[in-house]
C-alpha cells in the first residue's frame, strides 16, 4: 500500500511541477569558434570553443546566430564598485564583455557570491566567472545539432550554413537626431535594420558603438575609414546598441 501511495505522489508532483524543458545540445566542428556577445560579425569576441566541444542551445538553430550558454572561459568583467565585501553584485549591477562601461551589456548579475580572477590594471574592474543563465552568440553554420527526441525539428544535423530567412521589422524607439564617430565596419550577415556597424577602440580593443544604415549613400566606400555620421537615430529593443539611420557621413577629420 506505501508503495502505491509514493508512486501516485510521485506522479502528482511530477504533474503539478511541470517537465523539465528539453536541452537541446550542439558540436563545434572547425578547430576554433569564437564566442560573441552579439550577433553580429563586428561584435566583440569574448571566448573561443574547439573542436569537438559540446555547447547548449538557448535558442533555435535555424537563423544565422544561436544563442549559447555562456562557457567558462568567456570574458565577463563587471565593475569592482557594484561588488561588496562578501564578493557578491549589488542590485542592479551588469556584467559586460570588456573592462570599461563602454562594453557591451552580457547580462544581469544575480546575488550569488562570484569568483574573481583577474583585475584590471586601474583596479576598477574585474574578470570573473561567468554565472549561470549568462549568454553568447556564435554562427549556426559551424555546430552540428544532436539529433534525437530532445532536438527540434528544424534544428537538426545543421552541417551547412542554414539558408537566409528575411526577419521581422523590429520595433523602433525614441527616434532623435544623432551624431557618432568611429571606423565603418561591414557586418555580416547583413540585415533590413542595419548592413554595417560604428566601431570604436578602447586599450586596443574594439566595441560597437552604433548601427548603421544608410538607404541613399555608399557605405561600402567608407569602410574602414574613420568618419562622422549624423541622421536619425533609434534604439531596437533587440539590440543594446542604436541605429543610425545615416543621412550624412564626412573623415573624421573634417569638421
Amino acid at each position: 500500500m506505501k508503495q502505491i501511495f509514493f508512486l501516485l505522489f510521485g506522479l502528482c508532483a511530477g504533474i503539478c511541477q511541470g517537465a523539465e524543458p528539453p536541452t537541446v545540445t550542439a558540436t563545434v566542428i572547425p578547430e576554433l569558434l569564437n564566442i560573441r556577445s552579439a550577433p553580429a560579425r563586428a561584435s566583440r569576441i569574448i571566448g573561443t570553443l574547439r573542436a569537438g566541444e559540446s555547447v547548449t542551445l538557448l535558442s533555435p538553430a535555424d537563423g544565422e546566430w544561436c544563442r549559447i550558454a555562456l562557457p567558462e572561459n568567456a570574458s565577463v568583467w563587471i565593475a569592482a564598485a557594484m561588488v561588496n565585501a562578501d564578493a557578491r553584485p549589488l542590485p542592479d549591477a551588469v556584467f559586460r564583455s570588456g573592462p570599461g562601461a563602454a562594453y557591451e551589456e552580457i547580462g544581469r548579475a544575480s546575488p550569488e557570491k562570484i569568483e574573481i580572477r583577474e583585475t584590471a590594471k586601474n583596479g576598477k574592474w574585474l574578470r570573473v566567472r561567468p554565472q549561470k543563465g549568462l549568454a553568447a552568440y556564435v554562427s549556426t553554420a559551424y555546430l552540428k545539432i544532436a539529433e534525437g527526441k530532445n532536438a527540434p525539428a528544424s534544428s537538426r544535423e545543421k552541417t551547412h550554413a542554414p539558408e537566409k530567412r528575411e526577419a521581422p521589422e523590429p520595433i523602433r524607439e525614441s527616434a532623435a537626431p544623432a551624431t557618432a564617430e568611429g571606423i565603418v565596419k561591414r557586418l555580416e550577415p547583413q540585415g533590413r535594420d542595419a548592413t554595417h556597424a560604428l566601431v570604436v577602440k578602447v586599450n586596443d580593443e574594439e566595441f560597437i558603438a552604433a548601427y548603421l544604415l544608410a538607404p541613399g549613400l555608399n557605405l561600402p566606400l567608407w569602410e574602414n575609414r574613420r568618419v562622422r555620421v549624423s541622421g536619425t537615430g533609434h534604439w531596437l529593443r533587440q539590440r543594446n546598441r542604436p541605429l543610425i539611420t545615416v543621412e550624412r557621413i564626412i573623415p573624421a577629420w573634417q569638421r
